[in-house]
């Protein structure tokens, strides 16, 4: 008996083991989950881009595909880079988030932020970025293709 006793134990303590470290965030970086309104589908073109003057030029050429389990392809011409995207509140603020890791051009990076969003439709996503630094604000516009 004491055996069993001993053997249901184990088995209790190895499933909340197993739970507890297979639980996931919705905060988790690996995999976001978005929480608002997911972009609409079809690829998508940054139609301004302002970073202390205008940079739309930058965004020559580019494709944005944003899909609804967070992920994100930017193409241009025949390169593509994986990114992620997700949404959030800060200061109860509804805020766009925009990741691209490892090895992407420039262009891309600087569209690594926090946006706040300011108008989000089905043809058109209007994002700012105030820098905590300088307190220069970065805008952020695509249109649907």
């Amino acid at each position: 008996m004491t055996n069993l006793k001993n053997l249901a134990i184990l088995a209790l303590i190895f499933s909340l083991l197993t739970m507890s470290f297979t639980a996931c965030s919705p905060l988790d970086d690996n995999s976001p989950v978005p929480t608002g309104t997911p972009p609409a589908s079809g690829t998508w073109k940054v139609s301004y881009f302002y970073d202390k003057s205008d940079e739309t030029s930058n965004y020559t050429g580019y494709t944005f595909e944003f899909f609804t389990d967070g992920q994100l392809i930017a193409t241009q011409g025949s390169q593509s880079w994986n990114g992620t995207w997700t949404t959030g509140s800060d200061d109860s603020k509804n805020k766009f988030l925009i990741n691209f890791p490892g090895i992407h051009p420039s262009s891309l990076e600087d569209m690594e932020e926090d946006w706040l969003i300011i108008e989000q439709t089905g043809s058109f996503m209007h994002f700012e970025h105030t820098s905590g630094g300088n307190g220069d604000t970065d805008i952020l516009q695509l249109s649907k293709n």
